[in-house]
């Protein structure tokens, strides 16, 4: 009787929950969520940059993380608002940084982001660089040009 009791107990230990208390569970969805890709200028990653998700209204970080080697990064907005996404990269010149803000709809996909100011204005930046080469050209041209007449 004892044999089968102790029999008994060693089974009831096998299965039991506190057993296997280390063990880390996983599931996998296919949901939607938000995804950053995270760049530098020239269009290199910018991979394993440090995260910070902020929700709305929130001081407290909804979630830290960061980017994998292609310099994305993906979560799961749980209300809607405005989101902070903020992103430290480090390079041989030192930390560079992003700070995303992506407004969530009520049903918890994305509304709308700001994009940076690069992106809203690059037909600006294009004609204000080509300008400058010009006038630095122009500047060139007329300082040779006063230097011939001087010389003569």
């Amino acid at each position: 009787m004892k044999k089968g009791l102790f029999l008994l107990f060693l089974i009831r230990l096998c299965f039991s929950k506190t057993l296997f208390a280390h063990e880390v569970n996983y599931q996998v969805k296919g949901a939607q969520g938000v995804c950053v890709s995270f760049f530098f200028a020239g269009g290199e990653p910018v991979d394993y940059a440090e995260i910070e998700v902020y929700a709305p209204g929130e001081k407290i970080p909804f979630q830290k993380a960061r980017t994998d080697r292609n310099g994305i990064f993906c979560f799961m907005p749980d209300k809607k608002g405005v989101w902070k996404v903020i992103a430290k990269g480090t390079t041989e010149h030192g930390l560079h940084g992003a700070f995303v803000e992506i407004k969530i709809k009520e049903d918890l996909s994305i509304e709308e982001f700001k994009k940076p100011l690069i992106a809203s204005y690059t037909k600006f930046f294009i004609v204000i660089g080509i300008a400058g080469w010009l006038i630095g050209f122009a500047g060139i041209y007329l300082f040779l040009k006063e230097n011939k007449k001087s010389i003569m």
